[in-house]
C-alpha cells in the first residue's frame, strides 16, 4: 500500500503529530486522576476471549452502516449519543483526549453504559460521568505515565493505539479479548461536505489526497488515522484477530490493500486487483528510477 504521508499533488509531505494539548495540561490531568483515584482498567482485561464486538467512531458512514452493528458495542467520542439516540446502548464508550473538550462528549450518560476513561483525560470529563461506572485506563502516548505508576506501586497496562479514538479502542479491545473487531464511522474523509455522522466541534483544514490512485478530501489528523492502522493492524492480527471495516471512505479503501482485512463496502474484484497491481509495479520501477514521472503517477 501506498504511504500514506508521502505525496500530496505531485510534492513530497511529512506528516508530524502535535498534541492538541499542552503537555502541563495533560500531566495535570494525570496527576488529578491518581489523586481523586479509580477503578482500574486490569478488571477487565481478558473478560471478552473470542468474542465479537463493534468499535464506532463517528464518521459519515455511519448514518448508513449502524444498523449492521453486531457484537458488543465501543463507542468512541460523540458515537455515544449518536447511538444511543438510534436505540442502540453501547456496552462501553471510551474516551481517551487530554483536551478539556472532550467533555461535551460525556453530557449525556446512560446507567448501562461502561465509560473507559484515560486517566490523561480532563477533570471535567470525569465530573460529567460522576454517579456512573467509570473504568480508568492509561494511554501510551507522549507523557510518562509509568513514572505515575511506579511511584503509586501500582502495576496496571498501558495502552496504545495511535493518534484516533478507534484506533485506541482497538487495543483497549485487544487486552479484553476481542479477537473479532468491526469498524464503524472510521472513514477518516469527508462525505458530502461533512466529516462527523453529527456536526464537528471543532473547526477541520481541509486536504486534498491521493490514496493508490483514487482522491479524497481529508485532515492531516485523518491521514494520521490511517497511517496508524496501517502499522498497528498487523500486529493485531498477528495475534489472531479478524477486522472487518465497514463503509466507504479513506480508511475503508486503504484497508481493501491491506491482507486479511474485509471491506464489505468496498468491493475489489479481478480487475480492480489487476489495475491496483500494475499500478504499484509502475510506481515502483519509476520511483526506483528516479524519474519525475514517479511523483506524477501518485499526483
Amino acid at each position: 500500500m501506498t504511504d500514506l504521508s508521502s505525496y500530496i499533488a505531485g510534492k513530497q509531505v511529512l506528516f508530524n503529530a502535535v498534541n492538541n494539548t499542552e503537555e502541563r495540561v495533560t500531566l495535570d490531568n494525570i496527576r488529578a486522576t491518581f489523586t481523586r483515584g479509580y477503578v482500574r482498567f486490569n478488571e477487565l482485561m481478558n473478560t471478552a476471549k473470542g468474542k465479537t464486538v463493534s468499535i464506532v467512531g463517528s464518521g459519515p458512514s455511519l448514518k448508513r452502516t449502524y444498523k449492521q452493528i453486531i457484537g458488543d458495542v465501543i463507542a468512541c467520542n460523540s458515537a455515544h449519543d449518536f447511538l444511543i439516540g438510534k436505540g442502540i446502548i453501547p456496552k462501553y464508550a471510551m474516551f481517551w483526549d487530554a483536551n478539556p473538550i472532550i467533555a461535551k462528549f460525556a453530557q449525556k450518560p446512560h446507567s448501562s453504559v461502561i465509560y473507559l476513561v484515560a486517566s490523561r483525560c480532563h477533570p471535567d470529563v470525569f465530573k460529567a460521568l460522576s454517579g456512573y461506572r467509570v473504568v480508568v485506563f492509561h494511554a501510551l502516548a507522549g507523557e510518562n505515565i509509568e513514572q505515575y505508576l511506579i511511584a503509586a506501586n501500582r502495576m496496571e497496562p498501558m495502552i496504545g493505539g495511535g493518534c484516533a479514538g478507534v484506533t485506541r479502542g482497538t487495543h483497549l479491545a485487544g487486552a479484553m479479548g476481542y479477537k473479532e473487531m468491526h469498524l464503524f464511522g472510521v472513514d477518516s474523509s469527508y462525505s458530502e461536505g461533512e466529516t462527523h455522522v453529527e456536526s464537528s466541534i471543532t473547526e477541520q483544514k481541509q486536504m486534498r489526497l491521493r490514496v493508490c490512485g483514487k482522491w479524497f478530501t481529508t485532515a492531516p489528523w485523518m491521514a494520521l488515522q490511517v497511517a496508524d492502522f496501517k502499522e498497528l493492524g498487523p500486529h493485531l492480527q498477528k495475534d489472531g484477530v479478524k477486522f472487518v471495516v465497514h463503509g466507504t471512505g479513506m480508511f475503508q479503501y486503504a484497508a481493501s490493500f491491506m491482507d486479511g482485512i474485509e471491506t464489505p463496502d468496498v468491493k475489489v474484484n479481478f480487475l480492480e486487483c489487476l489495475k491496483r497491481k500494475v499500478h504499484g509495479l509502475i510506481v515502483l520501477y519509476l520511483g526506483l528510477r528516479g524519474d519525475p514521472k514517479y511523483a506524477e503517477m501518485l499526483a
